[in-house]
């Protein structure tokens, strides 16, 4: 009974007395491994805490769904996760369980978990530069198993100062597996700056997969004499 009670709890002062940290477990595959599109995918999770469980909770991209409606109040419980994705990419998710305090002697605590798993499909990385003329060259690169079909970009300004333009592009229709491609952004501030200035553009991409927040290019706007 010893021995399973240190396992499972840990010990910290307090006031003179000691208090037990209620310790959460979650075990379970964390790594999904290569899976297929709009294929509906689950998986079970075992969470355990040396006190009754306030809940489980689950984040990330909306694709991976929970069901641990037994969960609240147990000590231990099985939590389901689901995953149906439409299209080709990389996709996480975090699984939390936390348990209650009980009395002034029993701390509660949490526990995280990173859930990943890859659809097969299309998918890419796309990263930017300044090129000292307040432009940017992107280059986006296919990273998937197919090709990523009619790609298309959004050129945007970090906190709206300033505007950006798609000004070109090599994407073409498709951009193969293993292929890169290179969009340019031009930067205007709508008049002229004093001295030196910073600019952050972000360029967004739309394509069959799924969709990446935008990629960054910070610009240093060229001298200007007053």
């Amino acid at each position: 009974m010893i021995l399973a009670f240190m396992a499972g709890s840990a010990f910290a002062q307090r006031g003179g007395g000691y208090y037990i940290t209620s310790r959460v477990t979650v075990s379970g595959p964390f790594d999904w491994g290569a899976l297929q599109p709009s294929t509906l995918y689950e998986n079970e999770y075992n969470i355990s805490a040396g006190s009754p469980l306030l809940g489980v909770l689950l984040g990330g991209d909306p694709e991976f769904t929970l069901n641990a409606d037994t969960c609240p109040g147990a000590s231990a419980c099985t939590a389901t996760v689901s995953f149906l994705a439409e299209v080709g990419g990389d996709y996480t998710a975090t699984i939390s369980g936390r348990s209650s305090n009980v009395g002034t002697r029993v701390r509660g605590s949490s526990t995280t978990k990173t859930i990943t798993a890859h659809v097969v499909g299309a998918s890419y990385t796309l990263s930017g530069s300044d090129n000292g003329n307040s432009t940017a060259t992107y280059t986006l690169t296919s990273t998937g198993e197919m090709d990523l079909v009619s790609p298309s970009f959004e050129a945007t300004t970090l906190w709206g100062v300033g505007t950006a333009t798609v000004t070109g592009s090599t994407c073409g229709d498709a951009v193969p597996p293993g292929t890169s491609c290179t969009i340019t952004v031009a930067f205007s501030l709508g008049g002229e700056p004093d001295g030196y200035g910073v600019a952050v553009l972000l360029l967004q991409a739309y394509a069959n997969t799924k969709q990446q927040p935008p990629a960054q290019a910070v610009l240093v706007l060229p001298l200007v004499d007053d």
